[in-house]
């Protein structure tokens, strides 16, 4: 497990749509560094509130590889999604192996092949994390940099 604390800030082109930066940068870039990717966040103001509200609850609840970015024009995981294993480590929470998914998302997943090397992983204190994606359920999140998580 890394023990440094990682930055996780909520901004987006748009006053209306946040997105994950990780340490000053968004993780859309870190991704497609390693491998050009076309996806969206799940946190895109664009989709449906139900879904995003669900992609919020599940970063913030949910155990196990979980999506991180998906699919721009359908969200379905059969057209290929950016997911990580989310854990909790204590009160911190984890974000490590990073990989391309297609299909069934409890498959297991072969890093070597489909995985982001370089990419995570990213510990945030728990506490802060909570705060932050929780800004995007009560719509207190107003623009770039509105939410800010930082080491302890």
């Amino acid at each position: 497990m890394p023990s440094a604390y990682t930055t996780l800030d909520l901004t987006g082109p748009h006053r209306d749509t946040p997105d994950l930066v990780v340490d000053g940068r968004p993780l859309l870039h870190r991704l497609d560094e390693v491998d050009g990717v076309d996806a969206v966040s799940p946190l895109a103001s664009d989709l449906p509130p139900a879904l995003r509200a669900d992609s919020v609850r599940t970063l913030l609840h949910a155990t196990g590889r979980r999506i991180v970015h998906s699919c721009p024009d359908c969200q379905d995981p059969g057209c290929g999604a950016v997911t990580a294993v989310v854990e909790h480590d204590g009160e911190d929470v984890v974000w490590r192996d990073f990989a391309w998914q297609t299909g069934d998302l409890t498959a297991p997943v072969d890093l070597d092949r489909d995985g982001y090397p370089g990419v995570g992983p990213y510990r945030f204190p728990g506490d802060t994390y909570r705060a932050v994606l929780s800004r995007l359920l009560d719509g207190t999140t107003t623009g770039p940099r509105a939410a800010r998580l930082t080491a302890a």
